[in-house]
């Protein structure tokens, strides 16, 4: 009888340390954090997940800008942000429906898409008029990537000298920092006699200091041709229609390269 007593006692005993071992083995389990595996199917996309791509048919249209504002699209595409262009200059640039500045901003728009923002800013000023009113730093607030500059040169003939508008020039790109400046002259006239050196000097300065210069009198007829006065306003002081689109379609087959 002691023995089947003590047998007993033998079997409850393991049976209650069977039972406590799983007793535990539940309850700290319980506790022990898991961890999270990333699905499937995200660990794919990540490994699939590709660079922003680049427009390579705009790029191939902005060909025949400087370098510098090639890269600088480019980098502005791939972060997904408007290029931004100012033309900048005199009256004889054409705010109004009909002028150079308003048909390429056009036909910008239709190139390039919501790629480029292009603002449009024409003084009726002389080039130390332009800097002293502030019209500089207006530009400026624009942040432009690239301008575009008619630096009053012909609103400057004979009353600022060539010297001074150089160093207008120079104060204006300071101002407008990190963007790439282009100049171009502005319209030829009709039998003028100290103007063209004007613009030859202008020429001369912009190779000088490295920037890009926008011949565009080689589309027009000839300063001692009277046929000049047929694209130009009765006073010469701007083009008309005709000129207009003159200056114009140079323009458009620099900024979109065919």
């Amino acid at each position: 009888m002691r023995k089947f007593i003590t047998l007993l006692a033998v079997i409850a005993t393991f049976l209650f340390l069977v039972a406590g071992h799983f007793y535990w083995k539940e309850k700290t389990s319980a506790h022990t954090p898991v961890e999270k595996k990333e699905p499937v199917e995200a660990k794919e996309k990540a490994k699939t997940k590709k660079p922003v791509s680049v427009d390579e048919d705009l790029l191939t249209v902005s060909a025949n800008w400087p370098k510098e504002a090639q890269d600088a699209f480019k980098k502005a595409t791939s972060e997904g942000r408007p290029y931004k262009i100012a033309f900048v200059g005199s009256e004889s640039i054409g705010k109004e429906d009909g002028g150079w500045s308003v048909m390429l901003k056009d036909a910008l728009s239709e190139a390039y898409g919501n790629a480029v923002e292009v603002g449009i800013f024409e003084y009726d000023e002389q080039s130390d008029e332009f800097i002293t009113n502030g019209h500089a730093e207006e530009v400026a607030k624009f942040k432009p990537d690239f301008v575009l500059f008619e630096p009053f040169t012909l609103n400057d003939n004979g009353n600022i000298e060539v010297e001074d508008n150089h160093e207008n020039i120079k104060t204006f790109i300071s101002d407008v920092k990190d963007a790439v400046v282009v100049l171009q002259p502005p319209h030829p006239i009709h039998g003028a006699t100290f103007y063209p050196g004007q613009v030859d000097q202008l020429k001369a300065f912009a190779n000088a200091e490295g920037l890009d210069y926008l011949d565009h009198w080689s589309e027009w007829p000839d300063q001692s041709n009277e046929e000049l006065r047929t694209y130009l306003q009765d006073q010469q002081s701007a083009p008309n229609e005709k000129g207009h689109e003159v200056w114009f379609e140079f323009l458009r087959d620099y900024f979109i390269a065919k």
